[in-house]
């Protein structure tokens, strides 16, 4: 059974954010921010603490048309993996990755 890990960020005590990432397949469910906390680091702290979480890679579906996050995803060293169709909506996503990068001995 998947058990997927649920990070919640707040302010004063209001929710203004959270991750869903499941360790085990490393699939990267939702990461959504309050939108007036947009562009105030609390998405790269939450996608922070989802690496962290699955330190071995991360999988993720985004929408094509959600520039937004796609540019945010890139900047953050995912890559385009392939399309996809988002379960839910049947709306065309991409599939990106991002693996932990090896230090050398």
């Amino acid at each position: 059974m998947p058990v997927a890990r649920v990070v919640v960020a707040e302010d004063n005590g209001a929710l203004i954010g959270f991750v869903t990432v499941d360790p085990d397949t490393m699939y990267l469910d939702q990461l959504v921010v309050a939108t007036e906390y947009w562009g105030s680091g609390v998405a790269l702290m939450l996608l922070d603490e989802a690496k962290r979480l699955s330190p071995q890679g991360l999988e993720l579906l985004v929408n094509k048309d959600n520039a937004r996050a796609i540019r945010f995803y890139e900047k953050h060293g995912f890559v385009y993996a392939g399309e996809d169709k988002n379960p839910v909506s049947g709306k065309p996503v991409n599939r990106m990755a991002w693996r932990a990068i090896s230090a050398s001995p």
